[in-house]
């Protein structure tokens, strides 16, 4: 009975200092990889952003290759059917503009030819 408890104090003391030893890494790396110090506002929101998407991008790879057997396969599924589904509305909006500027640029055409007043001389 006390030899597991010693264990498991000696588990949670390992945890704890592989805890601290990740943290303090990841300190170094954010001091010592910023080369955004100097660079535009416009360019550290979107390298912030970019960071972001990276972190979560990260996670969720994580948190999928932690499950197993079908859960595994049906997180793989979920995810595969909304990243479709995301493409598919962004490929919906980029048409759509098209189709708005081509519509315009017809329309602008058609008063050039029919509605402008003609100068005759």
């Amino acid at each position: 009975m006390i030899a597991a408890m010693s264990q498991t104090d000696n588990l949670e003391e390992r945890f704890r200092e592989l805890e601290r030893e990740v943290m303090g890494k990841q300190q170094a790396n954010s001091q010592t990889h910023n080369p955004d110090k100097r660079a535009e506002p416009e360019f550290v929101a979107v390298s912030q952003g970019v960071d972001v998407a990276k972190t979560g991008l990260s996670s969720l790879i994580a948190w999928v290759n932690n499950l197993t057997g079908a859960a595994k396969v049906a997180a793989i599924v979920m995810i595969g059917l909304v990243a479709f589904a995301i493409l598919n509305f962004v490929f919906k909006l980029v048409s759509f503009a098209i189709s708005i500027g081509i519509m315009a640029l017809v329309g602008f055409i058609l008063y050039k030819v029919f509605f402008e007043p003609s100068s005759t001389k």
